[in-house]
């Protein structure tokens, strides 16, 4: 069974209003610029939500080797914050106000 603290954890740092409180600035535009410098790298489009999807990928491969709760939290912040991207891309689609 998930701990409540930690789901509750994951969705405050998904749901941040103020990103001068998180040292490493707002998600978003951290998704962003890495799939911009991804890009470069691999002189491909690489994408917000497969940064996010690479991220998550690489939190699974740790937690072979053993149970580690911050991993755990990285990786359920980082399944939030890729829903939070899929929920805009619905709204921005379909042009609904996000009420």
């Amino acid at each position: 069974m998930i701990k409540k603290d930690l789901l509750k954890a994951a969705a405050e740092i998904v749901n941040q209003k103020n990103p001068k409180k998180n040292k490493y600035g707002e998600a978003d535009r951290n998704f962003e610029d890495a799939g911009k410098v991804a890009s470069i790298l691999t002189n491909e489009k690489v994408t917000p939500k497969m940064i996010a999807a690479s991220l998550i990928g690489l939190k699974i491969a740790r937690l072979r080797k053993g149970y580690h709760e911050d991993s755990y939290l990285d990786l359920l912040a980082y399944i939030g914050f890729m829903e939070k991207m899929e929920y805009k891309n619905f709204l921005d689609l379909y042009d609904v106000e996000n009420k």
